[in-house]
């Protein structure tokens, strides 16, 4: 039903009646309530006031103009290919200096291990030469070769009791 026909049936309906005391206050009750749920419920609308003049601006408006093409950033794209080439430092070539570097280390430690080796052999080399060269048949026959023989009797010095015996690798002269 539409919002005008209501109010009016309502208002016919209310006009019909002859009501008592206790009707007459409990229509004005109701009358009461009915207004304020007209208001305030769904028949109710909103009457906001429309402003009616214009407002003048006390500034001119700037003139517009049309930008075709925009101007570089020299100091972004300064910056972009700065932190680029950073992060390619930063990513590529330090993992390469780093590797390069531990290869050398690598490569030193290799030659160490090598010169090691060779050195543990010429000393296991000299060690069997000095074996063989010590040896008792060895050193009995340089002797013959030289014509030296076993001693024919051993003679041994008594020292005086008394003196300081002299330590081995001492130089000692007689009679000082």
């Amino acid at each position: 039903m539409a919002t005008a026909s209501r109010s009016v049936w309502i208002n016919a309906w209310e006009g019909d009646l002859a009501p008592s005391a206790a009707a007459e206050r409990s229509a004005a009750r109701i009358t009461a309530h009915t207004r304020t749920s007209r208001y305030y419920g769904r028949e109710a609308t909103a009457r906001l006031p429309q402003p009616t003049a214009e407002f003048q601006r006390s500034e001119a408006l700037p003139k517009l103009k049309i930008v075709t093409r925009r101007r570089p950033r020299w100091g972004m794209v300064l910056f972009a290919l700065v932190f680029a080439a950073l992060l390619l430092g930063v990513s590529v070539v330090i993992p390469v200096l780093v590797s390069s570097a531990a290869t050398g280390v690598e490569s030193a430690v290799g030659r160490k291990d090598a010169r090691e080796k060779e050195l543990a052999t010429a000393v296991s080399a000299f060690s069997a030469q000095i074996s063989a060269l010590s040896s008792p048949e060895r050193v009995t026959e340089q002797a013959a070769q030289l014509g030296l023989g076993p001693a024919q009797s051993v003679h041994y010095v008594q020292a005086e009791i008394g003196t300081a015996a002299a330590a081995e690798g001492d130089t000692t002269v007689a009679g000082r």
